[in-house]
């Protein structure tokens, strides 16, 4: 006798247990078949519930292993696409998502590799409490690559502000390029599609095709690369210009996306700022820059040797902390008010070294100040000790000449006074002699004496004034 089983009830929906058995196993063949992979995890992802059997086809391991490792399905995901992966579970416990759906490639055991979808669905108890992750990967075909727009310049393109070309990463050969790069480059779409970027480089400092080679193969490697270019467009001056290019793809071909940013300004006004502070540092005066509390930023070589003071601890003076004692009232009450409202001070003032020395300078300070706020002062000291002691010494010199002549003034006076003697003895014996001529022989021997004594009284005072005016000679 045969006995045949009824698969189904014809008359009712609900299968029969043989049913429901073969239709597990069909439905457990096309899984099979398919790769499908069903496995289950708990809601922190640390231990495996569940795994289907298909799993070993797919992944290319025992499922023995793969149940060891629970995030087994994680370690296959390509890397580039495993934080994706990893953020897209994630999903389901942080945003408090019941489904989630992604699509990244998986790397099997023996190296191949196949893009999968993978569906993930957070189930609850009854008190709404997450119990398990249910997952389910399935072969799928990589996503379509969205079209090639041949109209490169779409709105972004075309209104950006700064210059953009595209060239081809092979050839570098111009594709397109916006209107600022025209503007820039000063020439017409034409004429730049026939030339090359090197072709608008300046020649003292421009950029050739050998100087970006570096650049360029680091683009086609995918890095974004930044370096400076003087551009020398067809009209007006030459200008320098940040040039950021980057790898995209356009038209089914590797390209280049030189974006073109004009630095010229910023350029100049750093080799400006590089040239001022050149001049500070090699100045042979002390300059000194210290915020609105009076607390020191710098001070340059010429004012540490000055003031002997250490590069390290530069940072921890204030302004007061370089005057003397005697120095900081007036500098407080008088210098830094004036400085602060009128912008600028000057005058002589003193700085103190640290071996305890003052030493007088010339002092300048100035405020500055950006839209009516402070920003800080700056404190420049020219050393006049050199100068303070010339006038010193003249000033000495000067007194000792004015003594000496005062000596001279008084010596004069005493000749003239011992001349005036024989001059009245000689004058006297004149009108002796005129009176009584018989009187010569006995008046000769006075008249010899008295001529005598002035002569030795001229010739000591004219040797004393020649060698005077020999000192006094330079």
């Amino acid at each position: 006798m045969s006995v045949n089983i009824r698969k189904y009830f014809p008359n009712s929906p609900i299968l029969s247990e043989a049913a429901m058995v073969e239709s597990f196993k069909h439905t457990r063949a096309i899984l099979t078949n398919l790769k499908t992979v069903l496995f289950a995890l708990t809601p922190s992802r640390d231990r495996l519930l569940y795994l289907s059997s298909s799993a070993a086809e797919l992944y290319g391991e025992s499922v023995g292993v793969l149940r060891d490792h629970p995030n087994f399905w994680l370690e296959a995901v390509h890397p580039d696409d495993k934080a994706a992966a990893w953020m897209g579970l994630d999903k389901l416990r942080v945003h408090e998502r019941d489904k989630a759906t992604f699509t990244y490639r998986l790397i099997s055991a023996d190296g191949d590799t196949q893009w999968v979808c993978q569906q993930c669905r957070l189930i609850s108890n009854e008190a709404g409490l997450p119990i398990r992750i249910e997952c389910m990967i399935t072969p799928t075909l990589p996503p379509a690559v969205p079209s090639v727009r041949h109209d490169i310049g779409n709105a972004v393109f075309t209104a950006t502000a700064d210059a953009l070309l595209v060239r081809d990463a092979n050839t570098l050969d111009i594709l397109d390029a916006n209107a600022a790069a025209l503007a820039l480059l000063a020439c017409s779409r034409a004429e730049l599609l026939r030339q090359r970027l090197s072709d608008f480089s300046a020649r003292t400092e421009g950029f050739d095709t050998r100087a970006e080679a570096g650049y360029i193969d680091a683009v086609r490697q995918g890095l974004i690369q930044r370096y400076d270019w003087l551009v020398a467009p067809h009209y007006g001056p030459p200008r320098w210009v940040e040039a950021v290019s980057s790898p995209i793809r356009h038209a089914g071909r590797d390209c280049l996306l030189t974006a073109l940013h004009d630095v010229d300004k910023q350029r100049h006004e750093r080799q400006q700022q590089g040239v001022y502070e050149e001049l500070v540092e090699r100045s042979l005066d002390a300059v000194a820059w210290a915020d609105t509390g009076g607390k020191l930023h710098s001070l340059n070589q010429a004012g540490q040797r000055m003031l002997r003071v250490q590069p390290e601890v530069v940072g921890d003076l204030f302004l007061t902390d370089l005057l003397p004692a005697w120095a900081q009232p007036h500098f407080l009450q008088t210098c830094l008010p004036l400085a602060t409202s009128e912008g600028r001070w000057h005058g002589e003032l003193a700085l103190l070294s640290r071996d305890g020395r003052n030493l007088p300078v010339a002092l300048t300070l100035l405020a500055h100040k950006q839209n009516g706020t402070m920003r800080g002062y700056s404190l420049i000291a020219q050393d006049i000790a050199p100068y303070k002691l010339r006038e010193h010494r003249y000033k000495k010199e000067k007194e000792s000449l004015e003594a000496d002549t005062l000596l001279k003034e008084k010596l004069l006076e005493n000749i003239c006074a011992g001349l005036l003697q024989p001059l009245t003895q000689l004058r006297l014996l004149a009108e002796l002699l005129e009176k009584h001529p018989e009187e010569v022989a006995r008046a000769l021997p006075h008249l010899k004496r008295t001529v005598g004594q002035a002569r030795r009284l001229v010739d000591a005072s004219s040797e004393f004034i020649s060698a005077g005016a020999q000192r006094d000679l330079p």
